[in-house]
């Protein structure tokens, strides 16, 4: 109210709004709204942001997937690894491999899903994790000099189909 009352334009909900994320070692990749949190889920408090007049916007890192979250338990041949090495983790995440078309079609589909269950006019897209463990799971070891350049065209397809079906959002990378 204050910050409405001060001229703000915009809230943005950082991180921490989705699956059980308490600290950035877990939900990272769960990307449905902690109805603890956010008991009306997105929807909720981005009507009680904009009844106040100001645009709501959101963080999401959908790049990224923590150990422990429903969807690494789910397919952790999802994440990028290094067959025999340990994995050199860093901000607690993983890199989901975007080479991997199954993968794409699934966060932009997640992705899709919270962009439309609120009226969301700004996204920040973290995407600051350092790239490590350049391997993808999903080609033949004999095809890994493909990985950077895959990579970024299912970033890049990603992108193309979110921003497609949301002109109307601000993406800030």
């Amino acid at each position: 109210d204050d910050f409405a009352d001060l001229g703000g334009e915009m809230f943005v909900m950082d991180d921490g709004w989705f699956g059980t994320r308490d600290d950035d070692t877990q939900a990272l990749g769960d990307w449905y709204p902690n109805k603890k949190k956010l008991p009306h889920g997105v929807e909720g408090i981005a009507k009680k942001v904009n009844d106040l007049g100001l645009d709501f916007g959101l963080w999401v890192e959908p790049e990224m997937v923590n150990v422990n979250s429903d969807l690494y338990r789910a397919h952790p041949n999802w994440a990028m690894e290094i067959p025999g090495k340990p994995h050199s983790e860093g901000r607690n995440q993983r890199i989901l491999d975007l080479c991997n078309p199954e993968v794409v079609e699934y966060m932009t589909n997640q992705m899709k899903n919270v962009f439309s269950s609120g009226n969301i006019s700004y996204v920040k897209w973290d995407m600051n994790r350092n790239f490590s463990d350049y391997y993808s799971p999903y080609l033949p070891a004999d095809r890994q000099q493909e990985v950077g350049h895959r990579y970024m065209m299912g970033l890049y397809q990603m992108l193309h189909n979110i921003m497609t079906a949301f002109p109307h959002i601000l993406f800030e990378g």
